[in-house]
């Protein structure tokens, strides 16, 4: 295979590949060098592909540089390009523009469009397990849910951005692994270009990581038994399959663990999946399991302040665009955004008055808030951030706005509190 250096040199001999444990299927290239030191990659067919027309700029171990600092230092520094996570079996990719992310990929099953629309109760497992028998690579799972009825082509777009903003919150929960990031103007490879607030995906990236250590915390229970669902791990592959394959009769968690050489909350999450799915049973010996509303309690002033917060940035992102326009024309686009919203959140959004300018009544909404059963602060997050980025998105290519990014940068200070 290729072993590509600079000016097309040979990078290593034949006795070094031995010596590395490379096989003659590894491609080896070189990524960067110093006078003390060299990064090379080393692929195998059908790894990520790395932009090789760009400048490698970080590499770090996660051990001592969390990924939650590595991004909130790109975000600071609006930096453009593309980041790669790796750890063990697991690759993960995030395209940032500007400091915000775009679009993000995973080799994971777990983080499949599928198992996303799944675990977010977007279909069922019934619905789910027929798409699945009928999907044929290359195409799209999404266009086979929407060939058999199961979703709108609306509600797959809604689903794929949940998919890449579930996929970032995921890499908070690794407490190992590798990151490197490439700077400059790196495209993925589909057909849309998303805009989520990077800020917003790290804050509920570690309150996700905070909850799967409450449900880790549980399953390392000794009282509690994990058993397998025999035929159900069929279709399964990867981690999952391998952590299946791993249970016994009354499996404890830490066995479980040190058999798939895993760290605790890779199999915390891939666990809850399986149980998702009904590949495994989980023993209930007394009520101590957490449940969802135990897990995404939130508190009520957080969810107030959440709530105000939130309101005072649309109205702000607003008001330059009712200057130039005047105010109906936004409110009836806010309208039909807030309509489409409420579909995935109905308890917030479904009949929500708008103001005019697009204005909203924040006692309003914070007294629908603290009806919401499970995590209310999350779910305000998840809701209201979608109209922040809609409104900035409108502010970026209004045709009368001549200088958007004066605006942003006035409230970069309350943008950062969400």
């Amino acid at each position: 295979m290729a072993q590509h250096g600079i000016g097309g040199e040979p990078l290593i001999t034949p006795e070094q590949r031995q010596a590395l444990g490379l096989d003659e299927e590894t491609s080896i290239r070189l990524l960067a060098k110093s006078s003390r030191a060299i990064t090379l990659d080393c692929s195998r067919p059908g790894s990520t592909p790395f932009p090789w027309d760009r400048d490698l700029v970080l590499n770090a171990d996660v051990r001592a540089f969390p990924i939650a600092d590595l991004l909130y230092m790109i975000h600071a520094a609006t930096k453009s390009g593309f980041l790669f996570f790796e750890n063990g079996d697991h690759e993960k990719t995030v395209y940032l523009h500007r400091g915000e992310v775009v679009f993000a990929t995973s080799n994971q099953v777990v983080d499949r469009l599928g198992e996303c629309l799944l675990r977010s109760g977007v279909i069922s497992l019934e619905q789910h397990r027929e798409a699945k028998r009928l999907y044929r690579p290359p195409a799209h799972f999404g266009k086979v849910l929407v060939e058999r009825g199961f979703l709108t082509p609306q509600e797959i777009w809604n689903g794929v951005k949940s998919q890449v903003e579930e996929i970032v919150r995921t890499l908070f929960s690794y407490g190992a692994g590798t990151v490197l990031f490439w700077e400059g103007e790196v495209r993925p490879d589909n057909v849309m270009r998303l805009s989520l607030p990077t800020r917003r995906l790290i804050a509920e990236g570690l309150r996700r990581r905070d909850e799967l250590l409450k449900l880790l915390a549980w399953l390392e229970d000794p009282r509690v038994e994990i058993a397998r669902v025999e035929g159900a791990g069929a279709d399964l592959n990867g981690t999952e399959r391998a952590v299946f394959g791993a249970v016994r009769a009354n499996t404890l968690f830490g066995d479980l663990c040190r058999s798939v050489e895993l760290d605790p909350l890779s199999v915390t999450r891939t666990v809850h999946h399986l149980r998702l799915i009904g590949a495994l049973r989980i023993s209930e010996p007394d009520a101590s399991q957490p449940t969802d509303a135990d897990l995404r309690q939130g508190d009520s002033e957080a969810v107030r302040s959440a709530v105000m917060t939130h309101i005072k940035l649309l109205s702000e992102l607003a008001a330059p665009i009712v200057a130039v326009e005047g105010p109906e024309g936004l409110r009836l686009r806010l309208e039909r955004v807030i309509k489409e919203g409420a579909r995935r959140f109905p308890e917030l959004l479904s009949g929500l008055e708008i103001g005019r300018g697009g204005t909203l009544d924040p006692e309003a909404v914070i007294e629908r808030a603290l009806r919401f059963p499970g995590d209310r602060e999350r779910e305000v997050s998840l809701a209201f951030g979608e109209l922040v980025s809609y409104l900035e998105f409108e502010l970026v290519n209004h045709p009368g706005i001549d200088d958007p990014e004066q605006f942003l940068e006035g409230i970069e200070s309350l943008r950062n509190t969400i």
